[in-house]
C-alpha cells in the first residue's frame, strides 16, 4: 500500500508540473543564470524536418521547467550542506566569495594565444618597437586556501613568455592586486582597486602616469555571473564607477553602433550584467579621445572585458586609446580602421581567455 501511495504521489507531482508547464508563459531570459533560455523548437522548418528537433526540445523542456531556479538552489544546498561536496558544478564558496574551479592549463590554447600575438606582430606591427603584454590573473590566484586545486600560474605565465620573442615586453601586474580587488559574485576586478594596475602599465610603457582625483559613484545590487552559477542566496556586490571632469569629457566612438558615447552607460546598470556600465559592455572596437591630454600619445589595447573598467583609469595619460576585442572582430577588419605604427601596443588578457584562446578571431 505504501509503495502505491509513493507511486501515485510521484505521478501526481509529474502531472501537476506538466500542467503548470503547459499553461505557463515561457521565460526569455534567466536573470539568475544571466543567459537566454531555449524557446519552443519547430518540427518543420522551411518545409523540411528539423533533424535536431528532439535535441532542441530536450533543452527547451529543461530550460522552461517550472520552479527551475528553486530546484537549482535545492540541489546546490544539498551538495554543499548534506553531501559536503567541495563544489557544485565547479563552483565553490569560500567565505562570502564565489570561485570557479579551473585548475588545468590548456597548453594548446596558451600556445595558440602566443601564435596569435606573433601573427599580429609580424603582419601589422613590424615597424613598431613599442609592443607590450600583460596577463590578468583570475581571483583564484590570490586564494590562499590550499584545499582547492588551482592553476599553476607560474607555469602558465612562463609558458606565455617562452613562446613570445623579445619583441614583446612583459609587464607584471600580479603584485598590484589582491583577493579583495575582485567582486565576490563575479570574475571581474573592481575599478576602484585598479589604480596600481593602471600605474604599473603606463609606467611599464615608458610614460608618466597621470593620477587624477576621482569621485566614487555607487550602485548597489550587482549580481555577478558566479552568483547565478552558485544557485545560492548570496549577498550581492556593489559596483563603484569613478568619474571626474576629464572622464566626463572623453568621447568614446563605438564602431558597432556608429556613434559617440560616454565612458559610462549608467542605464546599463539595470541590464542582466551591470558590469556593462563600463564602456557599454562587450564591444568589438572602441576609440577613446581625450582632448584634455595634449601629449599626442596613443595606445592600442587588444583586450577582453576586464579592460572595460580599466581603460578609464588609463585615458588621462593618453590623448587616444583604441580598444580591440578579438572575440568579436577579426584582426584584418581592425587593421583597416586602426593605425598601429605610432601607438603603444598592449595585449592585455585575463587567464580564462588565454586558456581558451581559440575564441579569438
Amino acid at each position: 500500500m505504501e509503495e502505491k501511495i509513493i507511486s501515485y504521489g510521484f505521478c501526481l507531482i509529474l502531472f501537476i508540473f506538466m500542467i503548470v508547464s503547459i499553461f505557463s508563459n515561457d521565460k526569455v531570459i534567466s536573470f539568475t543564470e544571466r543567459r537566454k533560455l531555449a524557446s519552443s523548437p519547430e518540427l518543420i522548418i522551411d518545409r523540411n524536418v528539423n533533424m535536431d528537433y528532439f535535441k532542441e526540445l530536450d533543452k527547451y523542456l529543461i530550460d522552461q521547467f517550472p520552479l527551475r531556479d528553486e530546484l537549482r538552489k535545492v540541489k546546490a544546498m544539498v551538495s554543499y550542506n548534506l553531501l559536503n561536496k567541495m563544489d557544485n558544478n565547479k563552483i565553490f564558496i569560500e567565505g562570502d566569495k564565489v570561485f570557479q574551479l579551473n585548475p588545468v592549463i590548456n597548453r594548446k590554447a596558451v600556445v595558440n594565444f602566443t601564435e596569435k600575438l606573433q601573427m599580429i606582430k609580424d603582419k601589422y606591427l613590424n615597424n613598431n618597437n613599442r609592443i607590450y603584454y600583460s596577463i590578468i590573473p583570475d581571483k583564484n590566484y590570490y586564494l590562499e586556501d590550499k584545499v582547492y586545486p588551482k592553476l599553476d600560474y607560474d607555469d602558465f605565465i612562463n609558458t606565455v613568455k617562452l613562446n613570445l620573442n623579445s619583441s614583446f615586453n612583459y609587464i607584471d601586474i600580479t603584485n598590484t592586486l589582491a583577493l579583495d580587488s575582485y567582486y565576490n559574485t563575479d570574475i571581474h576586478w573592481k575599478q576602484e582597486s585598479l589604480n596600481k594596475v593602471a600605474k604599473a602599465l603606463v609606467t611599464g610603457m615608458k610614460l608618466d602616469f597621470v593620477d587624477d582625483k576621482l569621485e566614487v559613484n555607487e550602485y548597489k545590487g550587482f549580481y555577478g555571473s558566479l552568483y547565478g552559477q552558485s544557485a545560492l542566496n548570496l549577498k550581492p556586490d556593489v559596483i563603484n564607477y569613478l568619474t571626474n571632469s576629464i572622464l566626463d569629457a572623453v568621447k568614446v566612438y563605438n564602431y558597432e553602433k556608429n556613434k559617440y558615447e560616454g565612458i559610462y552607460t549608467t542605464e546599463y546598470l539595470k541590464n542582466i550584467d551591470a558590469y556593462d556600465v563600463f564602456l557599454s559592455g562587450a564591444t568589438p572596437l572602441l576609440v577613446l579621445d581625450n582632448e584634455t591630454q595634449t601629449n599626442g600619445k596613443e595606445l592600442v589595447i587588444f583586450r577582453d572585458s576586464f579592460t572595460s573598467s580599466l581603460a578609464p583609469l588609463l585615458i588621462s595619460s593618453y590623448s587616444k586609446i583604441t580598444l580591440v576585442d578579438l572575440r568579436y572582430i577579426s584582426t584584418e577588419l581592425v587593421a583597416d580602421k586602426v593605425a598601429f605604427i605610432d601607438a603603444d601596443i598592449l595585449f592585455l588578457y585575463s587567464v580564462p581567455i588565454i586558456n581558451n584562446s581559440f575564441i579569438l578571431k
